[in-house]
């Protein structure tokens, strides 16, 4: 009977494990830092089609149009930004300006998608 209640235990341990790394249980916002590090990237940005909107300084930047976090540490690791042509409108939607190196301070980011954008020589 205790070796039952002993696997009982484990499986129900490791189903937990298996869902919390899933972030189906755990969602943690964006580290404050990282979140300034984003708004300073913005700043010298020209965003004239309002792609980053969202970005409003306000709130889990991990809500941000084109940020992805960790659901388990809350770190920026992904930056989705690439341009695109709104087929709707037919509207070139594109960043333009410099790239700040404040995105250097994102130590977790892996991915990074800045294409289709029009930004300044160096």
């Amino acid at each position: 009977m205790t070796l039952v209640y002993l696997l009982t235990f484990l499986l129900s341990i490791a189903s937990f494990t298996l869902t919390l790394c899933n972030g189906n249980l755990v969602h943690l916002p964006c580290k404050e830092n990282e979140r300034q590090t984003l708004l300073m990237f913005k700043k010298d940005l020209n965003d004239s089609s309002n792609m980053i909107s969202s970005w409003d300084g306000e709130g889990d930047c991990c809500n941000w149009t084109g940020v992805t976090c960790s659901n388990l540490t809350g770190h920026v690791h992904e930056l989705h930004l690439a341009g695109y042509l709104d087929e709707v409108t037919g509207e070139n939607r594109k960043l333009g300006g410099k790239v700040n190196p404040s995105l250097l301070n994102l130590k977790h980011l892996s991915h990074l998608d800045l294409s289709h954008n029009y930004f300044e020589g160096l």
